[in-house]
């Protein structure tokens, strides 16, 4: 046929209709295609560009079609051709749906198809139709544009897939698909694609292709049986059993999907039930098998898990006695599934051995011979019998235990050097040889039994035995004493000056200073005063400060080896001054003079105490060779006092001063001319002025020094020059 006569055939666009959706199985015969879309079909042409026809009823042969159905009806088959798309370039991407269904594995879709045949010189257009397939539910998404295929985007079928000339059947043929791959039951649709590129009325390809009784068969699920046993286990050892299965579509999975399996055992998806028990008793569960097609079958099962025996104990360990070893160990990882009802625990020499069955850890196995070494294991028993025994414990040698005996000592008193002699000595159980030791260097060594001290403390000493081949070292004994401090002595001698004149703020030296008998702590002798409001002490000084008995006290601080010594105490008596010291001293202006030369004197006095010396009378006669009319004195200085009143006179000095404290003093001047003496004989005989300082008559102080009471001036007198030397100068005085 050629497409001349096919663009003259009846073209018949569908148009949706409305119906009741079929069962799952369906057949399609395509009586009359506007029933399509009522049930469940879907038509779209997608073709670039999209051309004058898309799905049309069949043209039977009497109507001027190619070709008659391929039953029923004559016209009863579904067609499209080179209209569906224009030009000679297009492509023709024209899709016709079925009904959603959910497809499985297994199921059956059949159609046929064919296309006219080419008369004898006729040229083939070829064509190609394609059965594609959505999982995606009842979705209709075949894209946009000539390409695009949306969500149909698995192929089933393709009838001419390369577009060759005679590659399409001229006769009706039947196409069979039997899905496979589908991971489980999938809702989706299948659909025929009339796909042919370089198409068109003027194109190299697509001519007229019919479609006729479409059969879908859903696959009919037979009858999947579980097969394989199912054997008793035991607890903790590895078990296998493979089922089988009559049935499936493909592999099948196997699922445990009522009861359970042993703990510790799993079935996998291929029906091997592994693994190792860990639980004991049976076990009942329900096995299912199904396949890719969501058919399934199921059986029941159940698993005896009998107990094991329990595994090894670890970390076997021994610890030797008198006679006897205490054996630990830490209890199996894996007890077979039993309770360990005992623990056998064996101890051998190589030749020898013994055991002890206990519950539990520890067990004490007795009966061996000390001072050989052994080895010891241990073996867990339960129900189902005793295991098998742990790695053995490292040798050990039972030895005869021992003890000492170690009487309290006598507490002693520290000295430089000493020693003294252990006792009681210590004694062992054994009868061996006990050694001896100190755990307080610091206080205390030994050599032998002799103890030598080192210093004031807690002395500790150690009694030890180190044993022998029978014996084990027996526990130090220890005993302590006390090493006390020693005393020290203090010796402080009355004061040479026992009464002291009281002077506030004077000061005396400690005389003599205390003393420590040997030995002694070294400490410095430090001094204090005990009466502070008479007197104080800095280092060896004693200062004054009320009248009173001041009592010194001498002190000696201890050590770690020597106790603070016992205060000692020496006292002096601050009392109120009886004596005033009093003293004077006189000096002449210049040693020579001249009648009528005027002389004066320098005149100084004190009181040097301890007293405060009242009403002290100061005398000065004038000399005879002294004009007394021409003599004048004057205070010229006063230290801790002042001038008397008055401080001026004429005459004799002679006058009173009302107080002249303990260090205290005064100076004075007086002056005046000479005179001829008396007899002219005497004119130039030198003359003495004599001042004086004194108490008042019945003063109650004394002065204890009388002789600087009185103090004497001389003055030379010099003839009168009355001649000149030849060189003019006068005679120098004498």
């Amino acid at each position: 046929m050629s497409k001349t006569w096919s663009r003259f055939a009846a073209i018949l666009l569908c148009a949706g209709l409305t119906g009741p959706v079929g069962a799952q199985p369906f057949t399609e015969n395509f009586d009359d295609i506007t029933t399509l879309p009522g049930n469940g079909w879907f038509l779209q042409n997608n073709s670039a560009p999209v051309g004058a026809t898309s799905w049309f009823q069949g043209t039977s042969v009497a109507g001027g079609g190619p070709f008659d159905s391929y039953n029923g009806a004559a016209n009863a088959y579904i067609g499209a051709n080179f209209n569906n798309t224009t030009g000679g370039t297009g492509i023709i991407s024209t899709w016709l749906g079925t009904p959603n269904r959910t497809f499985r594995n297994g199921d059956v879709f059949q159609f046929y198809t064919r296309k006219p045949a080419t008369p004898a010189g006729g040229t083939d257009y070829p064509d190609r139709l394609q059965l594609r397939l959505s999982t995606n539910g009842a979705s209709t998404n075949v894209g946009t544009g000539g390409t695009a295929v949306g969500d149909f985007t698995t192929l089933l079928l393709e009838v001419n897939p390369t577009l060759v000339a005679g590659g399409y059947p001229y006769s009706w043929t039947q196409y069979t698909v039997t899905i496979s791959g589908l991971p489980a039951p999938t809702s989706g649709r299948i659909a025929f694609r009339y796909f042919v590129t370089g198409a068109g009325p003027t194109g190299t390809n697509s001519d007229y292709i019919g479609i006729d009784n479409t059969v879908y068969t859903p696959y009919v699920c037979p009858t999947l049986t579980v097969t394989g046993s199912t054997p008793n286990g035991t607890w903790g050892q590895a078990y296998s059993a493979p089922l089988g299965q009559t049935g499936a579509l493909g592999a099948p999975n196997f699922a445990i999907v009522g009861g359970a399996l042993p703990p510790g055992l799993t079935l996998s998806v291929g029906g091997l039930i592994s693994g190792s028990p860990n639980a004991t008793g049976t076990f009942n569960f329900t096995v299912a098998v199904n396949d890719a097609s969501g058919c399934s079958g199921t059986a029941p099962y159940s698993i005896t898990v009998v107990p094991g025996l329990p595994g090894a104990p670890t970390d076997v360990n021994a610890t030797p006695g008198d006679a006897q070893i205490s054996v630990n160990w830490t209890t199996p990882a894996l007890d077979g599934g039993d309770p360990i009802s005992s623990y056998t625990a064996t101890c051998t020499d190589g030749a020898d051995s013994h055991s002890q069955t206990v519950p539990a850890a520890p067990a004490v196995v007795t009966g061996l011979t000390n001072g050989n070494a052994y080895t010891c294991s241990v073996t867990a028993t339960n129900v189902a019998g005793t295991g098998a025994a742990s790695a053995a414990s490292a040798a050990v040698t039972p030895m005869g235990e021992q003890t000492i005996t170690f009487g309290a000592q006598a507490d002693r008193v520290y000295s430089p050097g000493g020693t003294f002699p252990i006792a009681p000595l210590a004694s062992a159980s054994s009868g061996l040889a006990v050694t001896y030791g100190s755990a307080t260097a610091g206080v205390c060594t030994v050599s032998g039994s002799t103890v030598s001290i080192v210093s004031a403390g807690t002395c500790t000493l150690t009694a030890d035995q180190a044993g022998n081949g029978a014996w084990n070292p027996a526990p130090q004994a220890t005993q302590s004493l006390t090493i006390a401090q020693a005393a020290q002595t203090l010796t402080f001698p009355t004061q040479t000056v026992t009464t002291r004149w009281f002077k506030a703020g004077s000061s005396f030296a400690i005389a003599p200073l205390a003393s420590s008998a040997e030995p002694n702590s070294g400490a410095p002798i430090v001094y204090s005063s005990l009466s502070g409001g008479v007197c104080s002490v800095s280092g060896t000084t004693v200062t004054m400060i009320a009248e009173g008995v001041c009592t010194i006290a001498a002190d000696q601080a201890g050590n770690g080896n020597y106790s603070a010594a016992a205060q000692v105490t020496v006292q002096v008596t601050l009392v109120t001054p009886t004596e005033a010291d009093l003293w004077i001293e006189k000096s002449a202006w210049k040693a020579t003079a001249i009648i009528g030369d005027t002389v004066g004197y320098s005149i100084d006095l004190g009181n040097l105490g301890p007293a405060h010396a009242a009403n002290v009378r100061l005398l000065d006669l004038v000399p005879a060779r002294i004009d007394p009319a021409s003599v004048v004195w004057q205070c010229m200085a006063a230290v801790g006092t002042s001038c008397p009143t008055p401080a001026t006179g004429t005459g004799n000095l002679d006058l009173v001063i009302p107080l002249l404290p303990r260090e205290a003093s005064l100076q004075f001047e007086l002056y005046g001319v000479v005179i001829p003496a008396a007899d002219p004989a005497n004119d130039f005989t030198p003359f003495d002025n004599t001042a004086s300082v004194s108490l008042p008559s019945g003063s109650a102080l004394s002065d204890p020094v009388p002789g600087n009471n009185t103090a004497t001036a001389t003055i030379s007198v010099l003839a009168q020059p009355d001649a000149l030397f030849t060189d003019g100068f006068d005679l120098p005085q004498r």
